[in-house]
């Protein structure tokens, strides 16, 4: 092995040495057979491996490609040629699809009537929102994918878990109520005025999204395309109305909120630029028990996982 290279192999020699040690405190002959498993020497073809969670190099003599440092999804290449030493670097192809819904999301929440228009029907005004300020904030904290493409690794079905708070600000002179006929209606308040009000639900929910990325996860995929529908159930709600002079009324009691939803969902992506949109085929009320309402969220990712 030549001497030159010497110096990009034992600090990575090190520093698997140390990872392999850390990795269980057991006993002392459990650490060093994981810190020997990831160290191979191959005298016959004159090449020296040593590999870690997540990166590896490779160090070999009798080729034009002397040491290799592989990094995530990244290789750096040492080629010797005509006694010069020039570095490339290169993607490795993911070696299988890994979808977009994990993550943190961030959007806008409203809903339409029952004619599908942000109009509200006669009695339903108790409903007027302030779209500019219902928020949709979501955190997808698992994710499971399936490949259906095994050659290029660009098509998948995702799904997985996420929970998501609706907050809902309402812009009117109400309290969210149900009458003797066990159905929602907004009371009328006349002797304060409202300063903020608004309801707060959150939900657990499940996707089935069919994904497509461009131009395929062998290469650097830029962009992506995913389409499905989804479900889920209701593990929280609350109204909070607060008045000018300062008082405050907070109430989880049962106002008819649908304890499922489903519907649809879809995303687009280029880079870091991940947008979403749904819409739910459920009503925000339980049926025939509030004004027919059917929410939708428009947002962005703000990190993934």
């Amino acid at each position: 092995m030549q001497k030159k290279y010497m110096f990009l192999f034992l600090p990575c020699l090190l520093l698997s040495m140390t990872i392999g040690a850390q990795e269980s405190n057991t006993s002392k002959q459990e650490n060093e057979s994981k810190s020997l498993d990831i160290i191979h020497f191959n005298k016959k073809e004159e090449k020296a491996m040593v590999g870690f969670p997540g990166a590896k190099m490779e160090v070999q003599e009798n080729n034009d490609t002397v040491a290799k440092i592989t990094i995530g999804h990244k290789r750096w290449e040492f080629i010797e040629e005509n006694n010069k030493t020039n570095v490339r670097m290169v993607h490795i192809p993911r070696e299988s699809f890994k979808g977009h819904w994990s993550g943190v999301y961030l959007g806008f929440c409203n809903y339409l009537g029952s004619d599908f228009t942000s109009s509200l029907s006669d009695g339903d005004e108790f409903m007027n929102i302030n779209a500019g300020k219902s928020m949709a904030f979501t955190i997808n904290f698992l994710q499971y994918d399936v490949d259906l493409q095994k050659q290029r690794n660009n098509i998948g079905l995702v799904t997985g878990l996420g929970w998501t708070v609706y907050n809902y600000r309402l812009d009117n002179q109400y309290l969210l109520q149900i009458n003797d006929d066990g159905i929602t209606y907004g009371e009328a308040i006349t002797d304060k005025t409202v300063e903020k009000s608004k309801l707060v639900s959150s939900f657990i929910n499940i996707p089935i999204l069919f994904e497509a990325q461009i131009p395929s996860s062998n290469s650097r995929s830029t962009a992506y395309i995913s389409a499905g529908v989804y479900g889920g159930f209701r593990i929280g709600s609350h109204t909070k109305t607060i008045y000018t002079n300062g008082d405050k009324q907070k109430s989880r009691d049962n106002i008819n909120l649908n304890p499922i939803q489903y519907g649809a969902m879809f995303q687009v992506g280029y880079k870091i630029i991940k947008l979403y949109a749904t819409y739910n085929f459920s009503q925000l009320y339980e049926p025939n028990k509030g004004p027919e309402l059917y929410p939708y969220s428009i947002g962005l990712s703000l990190l993934t996982f």
